[in-house]
């Protein structure tokens, strides 16, 4: 089986985690990450390589190992590096799922029948995301949240730790919803839910 290389975007502790998941692949290898950092020459073990430029291992897959929503859509468009997919082996997605290019899916999460998950998305360390879920790009579920069945989460989104989404809720693009709440009625856009049951506190209006 031929080696899957990998570069990263980004030097930080999740661009760590990232790399982690490259590890654990049965023939996955990071090349090195871009990190404008001139102070952080290595991240455990893994070269620096500076600003980003597409002519530096243009053979790997490049990832955006940023936890930041905005900042990774942000850098996307600048990225000539086709775009891979990191699935850690403890995880599950079923075969009727789909997970988009630049999405990473970290360790003992679950995908269940029918979801859909977009690009750049993260679904973070033992995260639920239960049947017919639609998950746009550039979301960032957290931690230990559960999606009930039919949820969909809006652009850019993020469900912070622990939260659990309620069956068939609509939750909005660019949204933030606060550690540990329970989402029980749909989120319009820009808003900002705290709470059990969630209540927003903060809305784009």
């Amino acid at each position: 089986m031929e080696t899957t290389k990998y570069i990263l975007i980004g030097g930080g502790g999740h661009s760590r985690v990232v790399s982690s998941i490259v590890e654990a692949q049965d023939k996955g290898t990071v090349s090195g990450f871009f990190d404008s950092n001139e102070k952080l020459k290595s991240l455990d073990g893994i070269e620096n390589l500076g600003q980003y430029n597409s002519e530096i291992a243009s053979d790997s897959l490049a990832v955006i190992a940023i936890g930041d929503n905005k900042l990774r859509e942000k850098i996307a468009v600048g990225i000539t590096h086709d775009f891979g997919i990191l699935i850690h082996p403890s995880a599950t997605v079923d075969r009727l799922s789909s997970v988009d290019l630049g999405t990473v899916v970290m360790h003992h999460s679950v995908i269940q029948r029918g979801s859909k998950v977009g690009k750049h998305v993260i679904i973070n360390t033992s995260s639920s995301i239960d049947h017919d879920c639609t998950i746009a790009d550039f979301v960032h579920i957290a931690p230990k949240v559960t999606l009930c069945g039919g949820v969909e989460v809006g652009k850019g989104t993020l469900i912070g730790v622990g939260s659990v989404v309620l069956p068939q809720i609509k939750i909005g693009a660019n949204v933030t919803i606060g550690a540990g709440s329970v989402v029980v009625s749909d989120i319009p856009d820009g808003s900002t839910v705290v709470g059990a049951p969630g209540k927003i506190i903060k809305s784009n209006g």
